[in-house]
């Protein structure tokens, strides 16, 4: 090395760390971690088949958020260590920025990694981040020139992802609206509104005694009201899986959270190819998201929401530190935050809807499908709803101690279990509010009266009834029977009320029939106006199968889904329920509508049991 060489790197050497040189190593270990994170989600969902939340927005949001992330710690770092020399800054950078991002990967949920305690990974990480120290600490400067002389390729993948994903969906979407075939003249538009978590045990509408559901009590005499609509399960994907497949859980497989594949087709694929323009909204993006197959079909699909708190949600280290995943409640408690990072509120989908139906194309019919969360746990109405059937001030506390539990805790108190129903009550409440604004908007756009709107919820919810409190757990009958409501002028007659059991299962078949399309049996079942068909509601009583499934679920300690497969049938009044171990209940819902009298001994369940299980033989493989 010659003098002048030896004078720069003497010179290089002596300059200050300063804030443009932190920036650079910041956004370098911030992009590539965050590329990092991306690569192995993806190979785990390519190569060991599981389940993956990664989405086209996570392609720019995980390596921001990185960034964001090491800047605030960097930042923080600068003016203790920018007093040592260049090459000993360097290192600790290093050490500081590299811990975090190995951390970062170490705190994703998906793999070997979950397995691990929090602080165990902390060693781990800085374990790893000293590595790299000793790997870079006898050429310090020649890895900063490596680092600046890098940076741009991360930025360039990450830009180029991005781009592409996002431009790819738009294009798309366009080129299908284009494409679509002629749709029957005069052809009513499809709205499917999914109130999440809602059970028809506490709707007003179906006899509650609070006053949850006073819009819909209204509009009920607009329509066909069903009084006891079953769900095919009492959890979120199998249930939405049927929903659009008219297929029971044990022929769609979308159970034990395996996303619904292509076997099946969809109604918004059915309807997509009659010249519907086709759109989904959901707040759920845990289980029906793009992901998880329930986009299928659909031209425009928001299973996500632009905000800080779904860019927060994108960081694995802040999803572990908050403890979103497991019932982990560390910083949550000691900050009194229960909210759901990235959570879309009911008027955050309404909103998200109407907007898209003013861009549709006047003379395209359109199918919707509306997801609303608000009923489901953690029940978070707006503050003007959240006292409105009593007192809920320590909701949070019985929730943070609640949560996840598959059974119920034996200390559990009737104030906690009480707190916990006002809590929700009220988000119900919520949501017939926020949907008589919706319905309001359709009537101010003339979209109302040309709509066939379907009202209705994936499961229910329990709460101490037969020992738990949620839902996945069981087949009972708050978990399963959910409101059904049906509106179109003309086609659906008003001020009628079903008694009969019906399932969810026979809302496709239901849609098509109704519309006046052939789908040459694509749907099983059949439609849902056979209840009001004089003609055929006899024959459709004696041979309708009012099936709900729920797959084992190991993680359920001490619940009846725990010890294996489920299966429950409604026959007539009288509700049958296998449970995992092959145990059997019998309840007569009709009278005991809470189903508090198990009548698997007495002679008449004993005759319900044999029926149910000669039907379950014959028509289930």
């Amino acid at each position: 090395m010659d003098t002048k060489q030896k004078k720069l790197k003497n010179i290089n050497a002596e300059a200050k760390f300063g804030l443009f040189d932190m920036l650079c190593f910041v956004i370098w270990f911030g992009l590539l971690s965050g590329l990092a994170e991306i690569a192995f989600l993806k190979m785990k969902w390519l190569v060991g088949g599981e389940t993956v939340f990664l989405r086209s927005h996570q392609l720019w949001m995980i390596p921001a958020v990185n960034v964001v992330i090491l800047c605030f710690l960097g930042l923080i770092a600068l003016p203790v260590i920018m007093r040592l020399s260049r090459p000993k800054v360097i290192c600790v950078a290093c050490v500081i920025l590299g811990s975090i991002s190995f951390l970062s990967f170490l705190c994703l949920e998906s793999g070997r990694f979950a397995r691990i305690h929090f602080i165990a990974k902390v060693l781990l990480a800085i374990g790893l981040a000293m590595f790299l120290k000793f790997l870079i600490s006898c050429w310090p400067l020649k890895f900063e020139r490596f680092v600046r002389r890098t940076i741009i390729c991360p930025v360039l993948i990450v830009v180029v992802l991005s781009v592409a994903v996002s431009g790819w969906r738009f294009l798309q979407e366009r080129r299908i609206i284009a494409s679509l075939s002629d749709s029957p003249p005069s052809a009513p538009n499809v709205l499917l509104i999914v109130l999440d978590t809602v059970r028809a045990e506490s709707m007003s509408l179906y006899g509650y005694e609070r006053s949850t559901t006073p819009y819909l009590m209204d509009l009920a005499g607009e329509g066909v009201v069903f009084q006891n609509a079953i769900a095919t399960s009492s959890w979120t994907l199998p249930s939405h899986a049927s929903l659009f497949t008219g297929r029971f859980p044990y022929e769609h497989l979308a159970v034990k959270y395996k996303p619904l594949d292509s076997t099946y087709p969809t109604l918004a694929e059915i309807l997509n190819k009659t010249g519907y323009v086709t759109g989904g909204f959901t707040a759920n993006r845990e289980y029906t998201s793009i992901e998880h197959g329930i986009a299928r079909g659909f031209v425009h699909y928001e299973d996500y929401v632009a905000s800080v708190g779904e860019f927060a949600r994108n960081s694995a280290l802040i999803r572990q530190i908050i403890g979103i995943h497991a019932g982990q409640t560390r910083l949550r408690r000691f900050l009194g935050f229960h909210e759901r990072l990235g959570r879309k509120p009911a008027p955050r989908i309404t909103r998200d809807f109407l907007r898209w139906i003013d861009r549709v194309p006047s003379d395209c019919p359109f199918f919707a499908f509306l997801n609303y969360f608000d009923a489901h746990q953690p029940y978070l109405p707006p503050f003007e709803f959240l006292q409105r059937f009593g007192p809920t001030n320590k909701l949070n506390k019985y929730l943070d101690r609640l949560d996840h539990e598959p059974c119920l805790p034996s200390n559990t108190t009737d104030e906690e279990i009480e707190s916990i129903c006002n809590a929700y009550d009220a988000a119900i409440a919520y949501l017939d509010h926020d949907l008589k604004r919706l319905f309001t908007e359709l009537r101010q756009r003339n979209l109302f009266d040309r709509t066939l709107v379907i009202i209705t919820s994936d499961h229910g919810e329990e709460f101490a009834e037969h020992g738990t409190i949620g839902h996945a757990k069981d087949l009972q009958v708050q978990s399963i029977r959910v409101p059904l409501m049906l509106r179109l002028p003309g086609i659906v007659p008003a001020e009628v009320t079903v008694q009969e059991p019906s399932t969810l299962r026979d809302i496709p078949a239901t849609v098509i029939e109704l519309l006046g399309i052939s789908d040459d049996g694509v749907f099983p079942g059949r439609s849902l106006s056979k209840y009001w068909t004089d003609s055929t509601r006899e024959k459709s009583e004696k041979n309708e199968l009012i099936l709900s499934e729920l797959s084992h679920a190991s993680w359920a300690v001490g619940a009846p889904s725990e010890k294996g497969d489920m299966k429950s049938l409604n026959i007539g009044d009288m509700h049958y329920i296998r449970n995992g171990d092959s145990s059997e209940e019998v309840y007569d819902f009709g009278n005991d509508p809470s189903e508090q009298k198990d009548l698997i001994k007495t002679t008449c369940g004993a005759k319900t049991a044999a029926q149910a299980r000669d039907i379950l033989k014959l028509m289930i493989p």
